[in-house]
Formats: C-alpha cells, structure tokens, sequence
C-alpha cells in the first residue's frame, strides 16, 4: 500500500484521509502549520450583503464570533461550501475554483451598491480576493479573525521514513504549505531524500516551491479542489 503523507493542519485533514483511504492509500500525518482562531468581538454584519469564505478555517472563525447564520455565503470551493452548511447557513454559494473563479460568481450575482463583502479570513491571504472585487466597483472588507502558524521542525516519525524511502506520496493544499514542508525540509537536511517520491499539489502556485527538490516528481491538479486533487492522486496505483 502507498504511503502518503498529508501536508494540512489537522483542523483540515478529514474528510481528505478518509477519501484517501477509500483510494488505497497508507496516510500519515505531519502538518506543517497549525490554525490558531484570535478572540474578539462579535462580528458586525450592518450593511453586509455577503460572507465570503477562501477557506473552512474562515467558517470556523465566523462562528466564533456569531450566531447569525442568514446572510447568503460565497465560497471559494466545495469543501469550504460544505462546512458553511454544516455550520448552519443555508444560502450558499460555490465557485469550485480559486479566487479569480469566486470573484467571478460574485460579480455575476451580486451588486455592488447593495452593501458591504465581508471575509472572514487569515493574516496572509493566498490571492489578492479583494483587488478582484475592488476593481469591480464593490466594497470589500477582510477581518482577520485567525493566523496559520507554522512548525519549526518535521517529527522525528516523519524524518526517519524519509530517510528510509517509506514515503512515497506528498499532497500540498497550499502555496505556504509548500513552502514551509521545503523550509523543514532543509532545516532537517532531506532535501535530497525524496528521489521517487511524487508531490500532488493544488495549483501551480502550489507547486513551484517544490520545483527544484531533486528527484521529485511533482503532479499538478486540473482543478484547485480537492476533489480535482484526489482524483489525480487515486489515477496513480
């Protein structure tokens, strides 16, 4: 059975361990940052037409800081879409895409003059959402309600079955996931221990992290959902 190793904080790994499980996959697990929700006021949703949401972390801040599930929610993809329902709101919206697909959903239902876009989201963003929105005429405004704090070492499991040529798959959701696995990676001197491993990532942005780590075979999605990723994952035996 292949061995894959799953990349995400751990707020985020299922239902993606048990989707890959069902394609045969051996998971083990080593986020490479972790979320962490800032307390604060409850959220002001005066003239606020939408909820816009890039990631389920975002869903997860908003009901920290309210109970007020009626406004309509424009996700970014079908994973985060899903956890809006989940949570309890009941008008929502999925661009299964990124943010240049979501800012395109919301142009072609929404106006502009009819209140303010409000997203819930981290203290660095992947995309420029409200540059998309802004120059379409609406009022975009971010809140930054969690932070994605990342690890300062791989574990010592984890290390050793990279040495050992155990692991034989890596998924990456994230340019900044990419980015501190490479970090750790150097840091803990196993830049050159991934010959014949393969890395799925989400998009290119994703991948070019990635590109210069010797012997590794790196697979872009069709699509930036995890749907899209799991169905190349699952093409390979």
């Amino acid at each position: 059975m292949t061995k894959h190793l799953v990349t995400r904080p751990t707020v985020d790994q299922e239902p993606f361990i048990s989707e890959l499980k069902a394609v045969g996959r051996e998971v083990v697990l080593s986020p490479v940052f972790d979320i962490h929700f800032f307390e604060g006021a409850n959220l002001d949703f005066s003239n606020v037409q939408a909820i816009l949401i890039t990631s389920a972390n975002g869903v997860r801040a908003i009901c920290q800081r309210s109970n007020d599930f009626n406004l309509p929610v424009y996700c970014v993809g079908d994973s985060s879409a899903q956890a809006a329902r989940h949570a309890g709101f009941e008008n929502v919206f999925s661009a299964n895409g990124d943010v240049a697909d979501l800012a395109e959903l919301i142009s072609s239902n929404l106006n502009p003059n009819e209140g303010r876009l409000l997203h819930p989201a981290a203290s660095k963003l992947a995309g420029d959402l409200g540059g998309l929105l802004r120059v379409r005429g609406f009022h975009y405004q971010r809140e930054i309600l969690y932070e994605a704090k990342a690890l300062e070492s791989l574990n010592f499991s984890i290390i050793d079955q990279i040495k050992s040529n155990e692991i034989k798959e890596i998924s990456f959701f994230s340019p900044r996931s990419s980015k501190i696995f490479l970090k750790l990676l150097k840091r803990a001197e196993l830049e050159k221990e991934l010959i014949e491993c393969r890395a799925y990532c989400l998009s290119s942005a994703v991948a070019k992290h990635l590109e210069h780590i010797q012997g590794l075979e790196i697979m872009i999605s069709d699509r930036p959902t995890r749907q899209s990723l799991l169905k190349l994952i699952a093409s390979y035996k």
